[in-house]
């Protein structure tokens, strides 16, 4: 019984990412641009869906995690994204760290 609680705990992330049309990654993305509690915001949906596939090809560069340099660009690239959403600039410094550590937590090796 308690088994059958803890699986579909763990499933409500995946179907909400479905149903956003979004992977597991981009709704973690998007979880970092909605407040909590916010409403459904389609232009922070695509903005999720643009980092991630942004971000893609550094990801998957060998021990990416480890390199600086290429972490740098990473936060580059989402700041530039950031600012084409015209996000307040105070924000996205924070933000771009907050996606990279996200995606640290989540492409470990």
């Amino acid at each position: 019984m308690l088994f059958e609680v803890i699986k579909q705990e763990l499933r409500r992330p995946a179907e909400a990412a479905e149903q956003l049309g979004l992977s597991e990654t981009g709704f973690a993305i998007y979880g970092l641009l909605v407040p909590p509690g916010g409403k459904l915001d389609d232009a922070k949906k695509e903005l999720a869906h643009i980092l991630e596939d942004v971000l893609e090809q550094h990801v998957s560069i060998v021990d990416w995690i480890h390199k600086d340099d290429v972490q740098r660009e990473m936060r580059r690239l989402i700041k530039r994204q950031l600012k084409a959403a015209s996000y307040p600039a105070d924000q996205m410094e924070v933000l771009a760290e907050s996606v990279v550590d996200l995606l640290k937590r989540r492409r470990r090796p």
